[in-house]
């Protein structure tokens, strides 16, 4: 009787974990079809498409990893853009996908990031604690170490140009969402949401330029 009862409540146990596994897969697929059916309103796919016809990106395999990579000339010099891109605890305010961003830990070049991210589309909002190596103001990187996602990873690369006067932005990132997002949706996103990212740092940084260039204004 003993073995019985024992077989029947690890049968149960083992239903119970089928069926949310089933469910959460079910709910993934579902967003995931929506946002490929339905990806965006009408005002951010107009925004969507001006930001990726200014802004190319490409596949570059990085480490047998293929990341998606844009690279855009911001008429400022590096340490203004490394600013806006090291304020983590601000990042929210400039980049809309950005819905919360906090340095738990400070170790001076290195870093460890809460992000909570919301993808444009009906996709969900993800959060995840990266490992952010600095190397100011040209460079800096960042891997996944735990939240969403099977991995995520990236970097950012600022180049001087004419004289230190300008910039050359690379943004580079690499998202495995594991078994559950397909890499087409991801793929597809990274065209959306990474132009948009550039474009609003270009329009944040060179408008803080113009600011600063007017009489009795300094850049903050």
């Amino acid at each position: 009787m003993f073995n019985q009862e024992f077989m029947n409540n690890k049968t149960n146990s083992i239903k119970n974990v089928s069926q949310k596994a089933a469910q959460g897969i079910l709910t993934l697929t579902l967003l995931s079809t929506l946002s490929l059916a339905f990806p965006q309103t009408t005002s951010n796919q107009a925004l969507a498409k001006a930001a990726t016809d200014e802004v190319a990106i490409s596949q570059s395999d990085i480490g047998g990893d293929s990341y998606a990579v844009c690279k855009q000339l911001i008429k400022a010099p590096a340490d203004q853009i490394w600013q806006i891109l090291s304020d983590y605890d601000n990042a929210y305010r400039i980049f809309g996908m950005v819905k919360a961003c906090k340095v738990l830990e400070d170790n001076g070049s290195e870093k460890i990031i809460s992000h909570t991210v919301a993808p444009s589309g009906p996709v969900g909002t993800f959060t995840y604690t990266l490992k952010v190596k600095e190397k100011g103001p040209y460079y800096m990187e960042w891997t996944r170490i735990k939240g969403a996602f099977k991995q995520v990873k990236g970097y950012w690369k600022l180049e001087p140009q004419d004289g230190g006067k300008a910039t050359m932005v690379t943004y580079a990132s690499f998202v495995d969402g594991g078994m559950f997002i397909p890499k087409p949706l991801i793929k597809r996103q990274c065209r959306i949401d990474m132009p948009n990212v550039m474009t609003t740092l270009k329009s944040e940084v060179e408008t803080k330029v113009r600011i600063a260039k007017r009489p009795g204004h300094n850049i903050q």
